[in-house]
Order: structure tokens, then C-alpha cells, then sequence
């Protein structure tokens, strides 16, 4: 995530020395919404995770045709970075408001959205088909669980090295894996974003200055809308009132997700995986090792669980719930946030809260392995799968493929 936006703003830097003719290209000129809509649903089709779809798009409209400047085009991937949610969608959205404002913004996240939406709700309507129960037997579950573990591992390590240097980084990162470990419940991830925030801006060498924005009616509407939901995530509910408010709660919870994917994984389990719900943990995980099947990035998981809870309309409403007040705040940040990002203080806050985030993902793998048998087996799956993402470099859903075939193999054989 660090590297993304730190690669970013060097760029800027880098373009910025240029003359001014090379550094600022004009607006790119308005695009037909039908060519937007099919150029971004085609990307995300054929994009297996966030960062491959932010490659296409990169591919498609700097490289390509030529819409945007290589300087635009790291902006929003460092303001993608920054703001919660699915960060390849987050990239999406600013690319059709760039292109069409905010109706562009709409049919962007739409053709972001949909393939992955069709594939998961097309998974979770014959989940209970004989080739679905066929994944969705203990045992293959449980070698899937020692690959999702061994990829978040690794997407742990990598995301720790680029976020994680300074004392006081190391120090959020630490605290932030003993109150996931230790303390259960959505509020603890609320007050950690907000206390690792407020830690890095107290603790910045930097002092005075003003956060130089200015908020309309409409602007204040947002930010008061959003911290509304956020509080309504964070608040601890009795079970019953937290299942009928399941959806806002998601959305809520979508504003405390920045990075997406992996780390998503304990908050998206805390409020499916409740009696009250009625998502069981290996439903829940069968979701997450299901997700490499699909294109799009891991919080893809979202129309599955919203069709385990209410059907169609479950897996319409969660994937609203999380996506749609994430493109509304990409926007809103893209207006406002490189002013902020101006602001020594609230740059430095941003950086402790990045390192804090690389918790969920260790956070992730711990739950996981509390799930999985101890067993030979799974942990020659583990090492199989870690030679294969870090030597082989093979695609997620081919590895899933192997241990499938070859677990359907053992069993076929008597194994």
C-alpha cells in the first residue's frame, strides 16, 4: 500500500522538474458513457484482484490512449491508498469522475462492481449444488484455509516492510495486534484507526499550520453521514439490533477499511459470523477461499455472505452497503484531501495509521490457523503454496486448482 503511493508521489516529484508542458497535460476530453461502462467492466473482468485491475486501468487509459498524464494517474492511486475501501475501485471511481464527473464516477463503480458481484452471487445461489459442496467439503476447506492463510502471510510481510519504519510505526503496529488479538468487538477497530490517527498527529515534529478546506452544505451532509455510520458500527449493539441493522453497520464498517482486501477479513467476520445472522465460520471461510475464483478484489466475499443472509436482495444491498458510500467518499477526497495532504501534521497521522492497518492482516492469518489442523497434509499445502506465490509467481485461483485436483485425486484413490 505505502509503495503505491510513495512510487505516487515521486513520480510527482520527479515530472514535476519538467517543463510545464510536459508536467500538466489539459483535461482529458469527455468520454461516452457506454465506452467507459464497457472499457472498465472488461478491465475488471479480466482483473484477478485490486491491484491488477489498477494496472489495466493504467494500461488502458495513460499508456494506451493517452487520457491521462503519468503524474494524474499516480495521484489517484496515492489518493486511492488513502481513502477506505477497495483500493483497485477506489482508482475506478476517480478515473470516470475524471473522465464524466460524478454520473462517470456512478457508471465506473458500477462496471467495477458488477463482474465480481455476478460471479460471488452466481457461487452463493448453487451454493448448495453438488460441485459447490464438492469445495465445501472439511477437508479441501481446510488445505484452502493454509493457502489464504500463507497469501495474507505474505501480503502481511510486504505491506510491513513498506509501511512500518519509524519506532513509533513499529509501536502502533505492536498494539494494534494485541487489542485485535485480545479484544473482541467493532468498536476496538474504530477507536485503533482513531487512536493511531491522533498518536501520529500529536507525535509530528511538524507544528501549526491550518487544514486549509472549506465544506458546503452538501460536503458537511457527507461527513456527517459518514461519521454516522461509523458510530453506528462501533456501537456494540445486542444481537438482535445489530442483525436488523446488519447492512448500515457494513457500511459503517467500510469506512475503517483502508487497504481493503485481507484486512477486511475480522471485521467482515464480526458482524457475519453472529448466531443472530446466522453465517457460520466455515460459510465464512468458504467465502474468503472461494474469493481467487473470482475477478475483482477480496472484499468480492460481500455479495456471497449478503446471499447466505437474505438471498438476491442480501447480496444487492451488502455490495450497495460497502461500495456505494466508498465511491461517494473517493470523491468527496478527491476534491479535498490533496489540500490536506499539504498539512505536515496530518500527513504524519496518516503514516502511523497505514502501519496500524498491517495488524489486520496478521490478525487474519491467526484466526485462520486457529481453524486449521495441525496436520502433514495441511502443511505441505502451506509450503506448496508459498513456494508457489513467492518463487513460481502463479495466480491465486491456480493454486486453488492444483490442491483441488490433487486432493480430489488423494480421495478418488482411498488417500
Amino acid at each position: 500500500m505505502g509503495e503505491a503511493s510513495t512510487r505516487g508521489r515521486r513520480a510527482s516529484r520527479t515530472v514535476g522538474a519538467a517543463p510545464a508542458a510536459e508536467s500538466k497535460a489539459p483535461d482529458p476530453a469527455p468520454e461516452p458513457l457506454w465506452t467507459l461502462f464497457r472499457v472498465v467492466f472488461a478491465l475488471s473482468a479480466l482483473s484477478w484482484g485490486g491491484l491488477a485491475l489498477m494496472a489495466q486501468l493504467e494500461m488502458h487509459y495513460v499508456a494506451r490512449e493517452r487520457r491521462f498524464t503519468q503524474v494524474q494517474y499516480s495521484d489517484f492511486v496515492a489518493l486511492a491508498w488513502m481513502t477506505p475501501g477497495a483500493v483497485g475501485y477506489n482508482v475506478a471511481v476517480q478515473v470516470g469522475y475524471a473522465l464524466r464527473g460524478r454520473i462517470g464516477a456512478c457508471i465506473a463503480g458500477i462496471a467495477a462492481v458488477l463482474p465480481f458481484f455476478s460471479t460471488m452471487t452466481a457461487l452463493a445461489t448453487f451454493y448448495h449444488a453438488s460441485f459447490i459442496h464438492a469445495l465445501a467439503t472439511p477437508g479441501l476447506i481446510d488445505h484452502f484455509a493454509a493457502v489464504l492463510a500463507v497469501l495474507i502471510g505474505i501480503t502481511w510481510y510486504r505491506q510491513t516492510r513498506a509501511l512500518v519504519r519509524e519506532p513509533l510505526e513499529w509501536a502502533a503496529a505492536l498494539v494494534a495486534c494485541v487489542v485485535l488479538l485480545t479484544v473482541h468487538g467493532t468498536a476496538s477497530f474504530v477507536l485503533l484507526l482513531t487512536g493511531s490517527f491522533a498518536a501520529g498527529w500529536l507525535a509530528s515534529p511538524a507544528r501549526g499550520g491550518k487544514l486549509g478546506v472549506s465544506l458546503g452544505v452538501t460536503d458537511k451532509l457527507i461527513v456527517l453521514v459518514v461519521l454516522a455510520l461509523i458510530a453506528l458500527f462501533a456501537v456494540p449493539l445486542p444481537p438482535d439490533y445489530a442483525a436488523r441493522l446488519l447492512w448500515p453497520r457494513l457500511a459503517g464498517a467500510g469506512m475503517t477499511l483502508f487497504g481493503g482486501g485481507f484486512s477486511a477479513l475480522p471485521v467482515l467476520r464480526a458482524l457475519f459470523e453472529t448466531p443472530a445472522v446466522g453465517v457460520t465460520a466455515r460459510e465464512f471461510t468458504l467465502a474468503f477461499a472461494l474469493s481467487p475464483v473470482s475477478p475483482g478484489p477480496l472484499l468480492n466475499v460481500v455479495p456471497f455472505l449478503g446471499y447466505l443472509v437474505h438471498g438476491l436482495p442480501g447480496a444487492i444491498v451488502a455490495t450497495c452497503s460497502l461500495f456505494v458510500p466508498s465511491a461517494i467518499l473517493i470523491v468527496f477526497t478527491r476534491r479535498h484531501l490533496h489540500r490536506l495532504e499539504e498539512n505536515a501534521r496530518f500527513e504524519h497521522g496518516m503514516r502511523v495509521l497505514r502501519a496500524s492497518t498491517t495488524a489486520f492482516l496478521l490478525t487474519a492469518v491467526v484466526h485462520i490457523v486457529e481453524h486449521v489442523p495441525r496436520a502433514p497434509a495441511q502443511l505441505v499445502t502451506a509450503a506448496f503454496a508459498l513456494l508457489c506465490l513467492v518463487r513460481l509467481k502463479l495466480p491465486v485461483y491456480a493454486i486453488y486448482a492444483i490442491v483441488a485436483a490433487v486432493y480430489g485425486g488423494a480421495r478418488t484413490l482411498g488417500y
